[in-house]
Formats: C-alpha cells, structure tokens, sequence
C-alpha cells in the first residue's frame, strides 16, 4: 500500500534528538527542552526554554513554562488538530497561560529580581511549521543544503540592528548583547511571534538556547549540519563545537529530522 504524503510528512519521537549541557562556566543549568510526538498523531510538538541569566530561579522559569505549555497541549489533545487557525491560537494562549503563571509566582514571592526565561516553539503539522517565540532562542531549518533563521532576536542589540544603528558585526561584542527584549514571566502581558511556514517534510528543524549561537554563526552551524549523518550526530557535533568554543553559557539543542535518523 503507498504511504499518503500527509503520513509521509508525520514526525515520530525516532526522529527526535534533543541535549541539554550547562556549559564550562556555568554550574547551574536554566535551560530546558521538551517534545511531544504521539503515535498516530498529525501534529509534533517542541520547545526550547532559557531561565534568564543572573536573574532568581530561571531553572524554574523555564521549566514551569514549558510544563505549562505541554499540559495544555495534553489537555486539548491537539496533537489531532487539522487547522491552522487552532494551532495557532493554541499558541498564543498556551504562551499566555505560561506568562501568567510566571508573574503570579513572582508577586507572590516578591522576588527582586523577578525569574524569566526565553522561548522557542516549534509544532510541526503534515504542511506546515508554526513556530512562536520570545527572547533570543531560536529556530532554524535547514532545507536544500541551506540553513534558514526562522526567528529573529527580541534583544536589544537586534533592535539597533534593525535601526541601523549598529551593524551585525559590531553587534557581536557589543556590551549589551546579552539584553532581551521580550520574555516569558517577568511582566504582566506578553505578546509572542507567532509564524507559519510550509512544510514539504525533508527539512530538518532545529531549535536551541542562546548558548549555541553566541559561540557559533549560522555558517558554521550549516556546516555542522550538512557533515553529519543523523540528527544525533548533529545535535551532538553542534554541542561539542560550542563547548570548545568556550561553553561560556547552558547550552541546549533540539533537532528534528524526518528523513533521517
């Protein structure tokens, strides 16, 4: 019997890899990643958080966030969700609900400096990929032999970027490189990005913490991915190449590939 091109394009836990390291410097690890593929299922769920660094309890922050948003998923069983439209507004209120749970933790322990942590989602549907994001982790695809950035930095440098006022370049050792401008938990309203692009089910998806790019560009990390053979070959090189590069921060990796594992 030929397989449908729907099932074709359907994502099982085989084609998942994801690691998580503190890195060299750090002893504690803020970040946190989570998926969710059920057997039968349309539709893939994945997410990378990052608790914010030199902030209270971002371990906390970011695994309560995705633990919220995975509930909500379980909940709602929308691993069997056909439209577009409820995926996405899926989204923004399972990112609401996270927010909210964050900043209610917050006032009630009146910490001073409130916890918080960055966020990437990616749901994987027959046809499309819908990614949400807030922060600086990040989403990439790598399709035809070339990788695509999917999200763009809510930071403070990537702002002076997009004004001209500074340019990429000098962006990399800019004092402020580490500032955010959007979150997850440390204000009371949160608006997430939410994007949808076609999927035709060869690409490869990978997700990660702000400690893999700040050590390697997306050249490098392109070139990382096109030698490797498998996605834990990827996920694991790309690990290995941040740590020698100083592993200065946590470091966290998700990858998803449906042709190859």
């Amino acid at each position: 019997m030929p397989v449908s091109s729907t099932s074709a394009k359907m994502v099982t836990p085989e084609h998942i890899f994801a690691t998580t390291h503190p890195g060299l410097v750090r002893e504690a690890n803020e970040d946190s990643f989570v998926y969710c593929s059920v057997e039968n299922g349309r539709n893939t769920l994945t997410a990378v958080a990052d608790g914010i660094g030199g902030h209270e309890n971002g371990d906390i922050a970011s695994r309560l966030c995705l633990k919220t948003i995975l509930l909500e998923w379980r909940k709602l069983q929308m691993w069997n969700e056909k439209s577009l439209g409820r995926i996405l507004a899926f989204l923004d209120h399972a990112i609401t609900e996270a927010n909210a749970t964050i900043y209610r933790l917050n006032l009630t322990f009146n910490v001073q400096q409130p916890m918080g942590t960055t966020l990437v989602v990616g749901i994987l549907m027959p046809k499309r990929l819908v990614v949400a994001h807030a922060g600086d982790s990040r989403c990439y695809k790598l399709e035809g032999g070339r990788i695509k950035q999917l999200t763009r930095d809510h930071s403070f440098v990537e702002e002076l970027i997009i004004k001209n006022i500074i340019t990429r370049e000098e962006a990399k050792g800019h004092p402020f490189s580490h500032v955010i401008s959007r979150c997850v938990g440390t204000s009371q309203e949160l608006i997430p990005e939410i994007n949808s692009f076609r999927r035709n089910g060869t690409e490869k998806l990978f997700l990660c913490s702000d400690g893999l790019n700040c050590h390697l560009e997306n050249e490098q990390i392109e070139e990382i991915m096109l030698k490797s053979a498998s996605v834990q070959e990827s996920v694991r090189n790309l690990l290995y190449a941040a740590l020698k590069k100083g592993g200065d921060d946590n470091i966290t990796i998700l990858g998803v590939s449906p042709t190859s594992v």
